[in-house]
């Protein structure tokens, strides 16, 4: 005797439930693939043997502005930074670098040139808040101050 209502393979539910678990996972995979590759982290960096060497220089320009007695403060007015230096024999220009603790994409570097009253002024349209390392050095790079910071501050010394 013949069974007429057999239904047709593609109607039935169990071969699409078996094809789509598979297929979910490599649309799965191809999305984590496509995000991993389009959102590469910041943080890593090509040459960390030519960056650990450098480490010793900056100690370098640290100790520098410690024998020279140099000292800043930093004053913060919404996204404006106001530098006062202390100790510094030529007080024409400083470079001002912000450096963001995860986005490189948000670092800041200028070079700021002094006010009548001694004082550099940054202004950014870029919200300055969070956690970032504050460096001040010279045009010559001769010293250099450091510092974390959590912005927004009122003022900080370094």
């Amino acid at each position: 005797m013949k069974n007429n209502n057999k239904k047709a393979w593609f109607k039935q539910f169990w071969p699409w439930f078996l094809i789509i678990l598979p297929m979910a996972a490599v649309v799965a995979g191809i999305s984590t693939l496509i995000i991993a590759t389009s959102n590469k982290p910041d943080m890593v960096m090509d040459n960390y043997y030519a960056k650990g060497k450098a480490i010793n220089a900056d100690f370098t320009l640290l100790k520098n502005a410690q024998k020279r007695n140099i000292k800043a403060l930093v004053v913060q007015n919404k996204n404006e930074l106001i530098v006062s230096l202390n100790g510094v024999i030529d007080n024409s220009s400083i470079n001002l670098s912000l450096f963001h603790s995860t986005l490189a994409s948000r670092d800041i570097s200028v070079l700021l040139t002094a006010d009548s009253q001694g004082k550099f002024h940054f202004e950014t349209d870029k919200d300055l808040t969070g956690k970032w390392q504050l460096r001040i050095e010279p045009f010559d790079k001769s010293w250099r101050l450091e510092k974390t910071v959590t912005l927004p501050i009122s003022e900080i010394s370094l």
